[in-house]
């Protein structure tokens, strides 16, 4: 083999790392969307259609969301308002904001916070990294399996502890990633309803009517109980409930917001 070949099959081979395929595109991109480049660390604004590849990290500001597509295998991320979103193999990192995530049929996906990492299974989920550094999840859709897999640092070889969810039902996996609170039920539809994460983009979410209806049929299941609605956790061992002052009459609704 002469040294000419030998040298064009060297750059080829440099030229199949550098370029390597995106594993997911940007899909719809509403508001101001910043992208951390990896090679100059230099934010820089995104748009539809723009590739991602392992890494790179995401950030959002106010009235601001956008909706991943992974190139491969299917499911889907939505991002909102006042995130800090990086993919990462097997799933992503969520720093700040909420997130709604749905697995594809046969897949588990990772979400790290800051000091805890869960594993979701297949179904549709919202998940918010939390002022306690842990992870708040909700599930929308299906009896949905949670795993706690420790520290982001130092994550275990097996799922150190598990939980299984039915649409409506929200846990919070505590800082560590060793253990989740109590579950916590709350009112299906009216996430649905007010999520911008799922109503505040163009095309509906994959599988609605198969929300709409696991919503329904909780509404049925929940008739009396208390309208008491989870909020958020401060504590590494508790979380607040609030419940809310009942609008005055003839009221407008109040504007969509993300869970």
């Amino acid at each position: 083999m002469s040294f000419g070949i030998r040298w064009v099959i060297v750059v080829a081979l440099i030229a199949s790392f550098a370029f390597a395929a995106p594993v997911a595109q940007l899909g719809h991109v509403e508001g101001r969307v910043l992208m951390r480049v990896p090679e100059t660390k230099k934010l820089e604004p995104v748009a539809a259609g723009r590739e991602l590849a392992w890494g790179d990290t995401l950030i959002t500001g106010d009235a601001t969301r956008f909706e991943v597509r992974p190139a491969e295998g299917g499911g889907l991320w939505r991002v909102g308002r006042r995130a800090l979103f990086s993919l990462k193999d097997g799933g992503a990192r969520l720093l700040a904001g909420t997130a709604l995530v749905q697995v594809p049929a046969k897949a588990a996906w990772r979400v790290e916070s800051m000091r805890s990492v869960a594993a979701l299974s297949e179904g549709t989920w919202l998940v918010q990294a939390v002022d306690n550094r842990g992870l708040k999840v909700v599930c929308l859709d299906g009896d949905g399996l949670v795993q706690a897999w420790g520290l982001p640092s130092e994550p275990a070889d097996k799922a150190l502890a598990e939980i299984s969810l039915k649409p409506g039902e929200l846990v919070f996996l505590q800082p560590g990633g060793k253990a989740f609170s109590p579950r916590v039920a709350i009112y299906l539809e009216e996430t649905l309803a007010t999520s911008r994460l799922i109503g505040g983009f163009p095309e509906p979410v994959p599988g609605m009517r198969r929300l709409i209806n696991q919503a329904t049929a909780q509404r049925e299941r929940l008739k009396g109980v208390s309208n008491a609605v989870v909020v958020g956790a401060s504590k590494a061992g508790g979380f607040q409930i609030a419940v809310p002052t009942p609008e005055p009459a003839g009221a407008s609704p109040a504007a969509n917001k993300e869970p």
